[in-house]
Parts: structure tokens; sequence; C-alpha cells
């Protein structure tokens, strides 16, 4: 007599998400957002999703096309919109979105700081990439010594 195993298939949002979340040390055991630890994640996620990006796209003209969708997003403050921009532009890269991040959706308190904050330091990175494409720019250096 052989028995089935049935897995449960994750999800986000059939009330796990909070634990799970407190577990990554995102929550506090109250349930508050440790913002701490929330700084660095989405600090690490958007970086690893934005070396992604420029890893895919040869072509700055897309990926600048991503950032204003961001940068709206975030001037809106739209964080449910940041994640599903995120979710599909995942999908883009044929890439799943990272688990860690999967279980943001389930939690709004959690996915709302993690959105904006992701959006925040993609779009800091995308400035600091491009000032320092200015910077590196011959055409764009002068020579001062004469002055």
């Amino acid at each position: 007599m052989t028995e089935q195993l049935t897995k449960r298939r994750p999800d986000p949002f059939d009330g796990s998400a909070g634990a799970r979340l407190c577990r990554m040390g995102l929550l506090t055991t109250a349930g508050d957002v440790d913002e701490a630890a929330m700084q660095v994640c989405t600090h690490i996620f958007a970086a690893s999703f934005f070396d992604d990006l420029c890893d895919a796209y040869a072509d700055q003209g897309q990926l600048i096309k991503i950032m204003d969708a961001f940068r709206e997003l975030a001037e809106r403050k739209d964080p449910q919109r940041i994640f599903l921009l995120l979710s599909l532009q995942y999908d883009g890269l044929c890439k799943p979105l990272p688990d860690p991040v999967w279980w943001l959706a389930g939690y709004p308190l959690a996915l709302t700081r993690f959105s904006l904050g992701f959006a925040a330091y993609l779009l800091q990175m995308m400035a600091d990439m491009e000032k320092n494409k200015k910077e590196d720019d011959p055409s764009e250096i002068m020579d001062h010594s004469s002055q």
C-alpha cells in the first residue's frame, strides 16, 4: 500500500506570509515592519534587479523606458503597481520573482514599504549610473588647467 503525498502549493495570500516574513527578519513578532531589515532587503533586491536589467538590455533606451515607468509609479506612491511592474519585468527577463519578494505580496504593510523603497533605490542607481557615464564621457571633460 502506497500513500500519495500531496504538496500544498505555497501561497502568500493563505495567511502564512506574516509568519514567513517574520522568520526572514522583515517583520517584528508584533507584525510591524523591521525598517532596517526592510531597507537591506530593498537594496539587495533592487541592486540585483538593476544588474539583471543592465545585463539583459544593451540598449539604454529600453532601460530608460523601464525606469520611467518605475519613476511614474513612485511619484504616484503606488506600491501595488510598482510590485506588479516588478513582477512583469521579471517575467520579461524569464526569471521567477524571488521567493522573499513573492511573500511580500501577502502582507500589505510590508509590500508597501518594500515597493516604495525598491523603486527609490532603483531610481537612485539609475541616476548614479547616468551621472557616472557623463563624468566618464571624454567629450564632457574640459581642460581647466589654464584657468
